[in-house]
């Protein structure tokens, strides 16, 4: 039996290299002579980075940049030959800051922006840049400032360190610095679809987990819709504008990016599909089930890549939600969690190895009967 692992991590419990060696223990209890492959996952977001270093062999280049709030921060980005993969979490996430630090109108983009000058100094022209887990909401403004772009308010002054906070004051916008990277190819790795503006967009959606209160909402959102008058490309209105609070539309904006599947980007990278050949089954996972892993997450990309080689799929997660709605749209039966194992919430997240390890050795079993 030829069985393919390819789970995501379990935030805060498990690396996904971590659950694929839990589930192989698994399987090894009831058919010790089957083939495993463990192919770990990431959607696109944060944790991306880690499994691409692993599976591509990329060079991995250090750089000390601006984190969200302009303090210097230790980040990396993947090189392999004239590809960059830019993670825009490690120079400006949420998990760089505090819970007092939080706070959308205060962030900026500064340091990814840093990160993408760096890499096409050292000769990048093909640089792809994942989008989840930002602590900001400049609509990318940050990032392009880094890169040269100059912002001007009514009388005209320059406006520098610009924020979240700062673009209800920009009244004009100099990109003429940035057509030094129009040989430069950008693709932006994200599974948000959300627009850059409005009730769906990216401050009232987002903003809240970035430290923003209502006021802040109305008022960020106020400064996308000024950012989207003055550039007038009708950018603001597509799928994924507001991921990673307009950084999606600041880069399709200053940098003619183009905006894809997070899932399914690493599936060309890892050339997903030759690995499929001759699998008899796939176990995927991740840490919790609901309705927003049917938004685009791993499982779904998974399980979307069983149904079209007709392979068998099992789940194994951390908590689901919703499981009726997920087992219903992804037309999957085998869904384990460690929640139903687990004394509670923290026993789940501390033994969550041990758990993932019974779940996978009964998934095997629930085959034989």
């Amino acid at each position: 039996m030829r069985i393919l692992i390819s789970p995501d991590k379990f935030k805060n419990s498990l690396t996904a290299y971590e659950v694929c060696d839990a589930i192989e223990r698994g399987i090894k209890k009831v058919k010790p002579k089957a083939e495993v492959i463990k192919l770990p996952l990431a959607d696109g977001g944060e944790g991306t980075l880690d499994i691409l270093e692993q599976q591509l062999g990329a060079i991995r280049v250090e750089k000390e940049v601006s984190n969200p709030l302009f303090k210097p921060v230790n980040a990396y980005y993947l090189l392999k030959e004239e590809k960059a993969y830019i993670e825009m979490a490690k120079a400006s996430g949420l998990p760089l800051l505090s819970a007092v630090e939080k706070s959308a109108t205060k962030t900026s983009t500064y340091g990814t922006g840093e990160l993408i000058l760096d890499a096409i100094d050292r000769g990048a022209n093909d640089i792809y840049v994942m989008i989840g887990g930002s602590a900001t909401n400049d609509g990318g403004c940050g990032m392009a400032e880094a890169l040269g772009a100059k912002f001007y308010s009514k009388s005209g002054t320059e406006l520098s360190a610009i924020r979240g906070g700062d673009l209800s004051k920009v009244h004009s916008i100099d990109l003429s610095l940035l057509e030094r990277f129009s040989e430069v190819k950008f693709t932006v790795l994200s599974d948000v679809q959300n627009p850059l503006t409005g009730k769906n967009g990216a401050s009232h959606v987002f903003g809240s987990q970035k430290g923003a209160t209502q006021a802040d909402i109305e008022f960020l959102d106020d400064g996308l819709k000024n950012l989207a008058k003055i550039l007038d490309n009708g950018n603001e209105d597509k799928p994924g504008a507001g991921s990673a609070g307009g950084l999606g539309y600041g880069l399709m904006s200053f940098l003619n990016a183009e905006l894809k599947s997070g899932i399914g980007q690493v599936f060309e990278f890892l050339e997903y599909d030759r690995k499929l050949l001759n699998v008899d089954l796939i176990i995927t996972g991740e840490g919790k089930l609901d309705g927003q892993t049917l938004g685009g997450k791993v499982i779904f990309g998974v399980a979307n890549k069983a149904k079209e080689n007709k392979i068998p799929i099992g789940i194994i997660c951390g908590i689901a939600e919703e499981i009726d709605k997920v087992k219903a749209n992804l037309d999957i039966q085998l869904v384990y969690q460690v929640f139903e194992k687990a004394k509670g919430f923290r026993d789940s997240m501390q033994h969550a190895s041990i758990y993932v390890e019974e779940l996978a050795k009964e998934l095997i079993q629930s085959l034989n009967k």
